[in-house]
């Protein structure tokens, strides 16, 4: 059984759909005008996407890495003290990923709203995106961390890394300590 919206939304586009062959001019007009806005405005989007994407491609790909590995190791991490659970698994998969599309795309936005090229944005680009990977790849490195006795990757890398989510500052990554 269909849902009533969308048997709704059916009949209003099968309506549109006769007029447009079968109304007067006007009516065809409108009609078709109905039909192809919500056409015309999906394929803009879908340009915007795709074109972001084939620019973004490696970003995309570290991302979803990222999000590979940290499945793996943390389910590995839960079966070792067992207490995994399919249903809680999956749903932390889900949301991490629904997470990191949201924030990127928040993200993405803020980016595209600076239009001027300046090291601000060049900055904040750098800085988002870091802050989008490093959401799965931080969660990976805690659970290889875990997994390997607290020995890899070494504590004074996973001190630099905590510091960096802590602070957003690209210096604690470097292990240099601002000038005065």
């Amino acid at each position: 059984m269909k849902a009533p919206f969308l048997n709704n939304l059916l009949m209003f586009f099968i309506n549109n759909l006769v007029l447009a062959f079968t109304g007067s001019l006007s009516a065809k007009l409108k009609s078709l005008l109905i039909i192809s806005a919500p056409a015309g405005l999906i394929a803009w989007l879908f340009e915007k996407v795709t074109s972001w994407t084939i620019a973004n491609g490696d970003y995309i790909v570290l991302v979803l890495v990222a999000i590979v590995i940290d499945h793996i190791l943390g389910s590995i991490f839960h079966l070792q003290i067992k207490d995994f659970e399919v249903k809680k698994n999956l749903k932390g998969l889900v949301i991490k990923i629904s997470l990191c599309i949201a924030m990127g795309f928040l993200f993405e936005g803020i980016n595209h709203l600076i239009a001027e090229v300046s090291i601000v944005k060049s900055y904040l680009l750098i800085v988002m995106r870091l802050a989008v990977f490093l959401y799965p790849a931080f969660s990976a490195i805690k659970n290889a961390y875990i997994l390997s006795g607290k020995k890899f990757p070494p504590p004074a890398l996973m001190e630099r890394i905590t510091k960096f989510n802590n602070t957003l500052d690209l210096d604690d990554l470097k292990g240099k300590t601002p000038q005065s």
